[in-house]
């Protein structure tokens, strides 16, 4: 299935111009909040009407504003699982599965509610209400109602956001588990960069209402192509620097190798992930102190002030290693770049 969007939208202050292109499985919009993800995700579904601009899914023209195209919500033919849910507290589990088939015969609604119930393992809960039900059964209760009238597209607005860490991680394994079963095309709204990574195909970044980039996750990923970009996807340390040669670029007393061929002299942003520092004590050759450690118990993530950067006071740098380092602050450090790790942005 392709999605295609360009649209432009205005919402009080908050403007969006979304555009974006996607053929494959999931795709998924990463942007901090307030990017316009869910506006995005509502435009889709016909629940928000765009200023101007096209939204395709499939080849099916859902809205042309140069065409006086718009076509109602139920007629779209997408299932939307909504952050909060939005299940009826006064009707069961079956009951609420059975809204999302509220247009079909009796015969037809039984068994949808049937076929659901059993792909989202619900079925012993099927006369209890919502109140009764744990933060992720609520979750698969309302996955259940959007895929019962086998839709073509499912939209999913930060559907774990309002759950426990092990409850969203388990619930992201089913729901790999469930895509893979059924096989509709989803896109999925999400500013939890791992979540995102996890369940996607395609990626999308928003940042204050702009695209920044979209692509293969993996590209995406590997390449981003701004500095707010590198941001979305988890890129800790966002510096500035000269290029001292083509492909070595200074930062304070730090040397960060790169791919990128920049003309000496050139003022850039670079990017560095935190795994890509490494930390070694050698008196005569440090050129950072550190400043804070925070213990992840799976992680270990040291904050260092390199010596004489262009601040005066120093850049920050962020470095990850392997718990049971020990680390004391006000320590001196060599700090390194592995070879080819800075990602280069020239500066405006």
């Amino acid at each position: 299935m392709s999605i295609s969007v360009d649209v432009a939208i205005s919402a009080g202050s908050f403007r969006l111009d979304a555009r974006f292109e996607t053929s494959i499985g999931t795709t998924a919009l990463l942007g901090a909040s307030g990017a316009g993800k869910t506006l995005t995700l509502r435009a889709i579904a016909g629940l928000h009407t765009p200023d101007r601009g096209r939204i395709d899914v499939d080849g099916t023209t859902l809205f042309a504003s140069d065409r006086r195209i718009d076509v109602k919500s139920r007629d779209r033919h997408v299932g939307y699982v909504f952050q909060d849910y939005a299940l009826f507290p006064h009707l069961t589990v079956a009951e609420n599965i059975a809204f999302g088939v509220r247009g079909a015969s009796r015969s037809e609604r039984d068994d949808a509610v049937t076929r659901m119930l059993d792909l989202v393992s619900l079925a012993p809960l099927a006369d209890r209400r919502p109140a009764g039900l744990s933060g992720g059964e609520r979750q698969r209760v309302a996955l259940a109602r959007a895929l019962a009238p086998e839709p073509r597209l499912l939209l999913l607005d930060e559907p774990f956001s309002a759950l426990d860490a092990p409850t969203r991680e388990s619930l992201t394994d089913e729901l790999l588990a469930l895509q893979a079963r059924i096989g509709i095309p989803a896109v999925l709204v999400t500013h939890d960069v791992s979540e995102a990574y996890a369940l996607s195909d395609d990626l999308v970044l928003l940042g204050e209402g702009r695209l920044l980039q979209a692509g293969p996750k993996a590209s995406v990923f590997a390449a981003p192509a701004s500095p707010a970009g590198a941001k979305l996807v988890g890129v800790q340390n966002i510096l500035t620097g000269v290029a001292i040669e083509p492909s070595l670029i200074g930062v304070g007393p730090l040397r960060v190798p790169t791919r990128s061929a920049i003309a000496t002299g050139t003022s850039v942003t670079i990017g560095v992930r935190a795994g890509d520092v490494a930390l070694s004590q050698d008196d005569a050759s440090a050129n950072a102190t550190l400043v804070q450690t925070i213990d992840r118990g799976t992680r270990l993530t040291a904050r260092l002030r390199l010596d004489g950067a262009d601040t005066g006071n120093g850049e920050i740098i962020v470095a990850e290693l392997a718990p049971g380092v020990a680390l004391v602050q006000g320590q001196r450090w060599r700090v390194a770049i592995a070879p080819d790790a800075g990602m280069v942005w020239p500066r405006a």
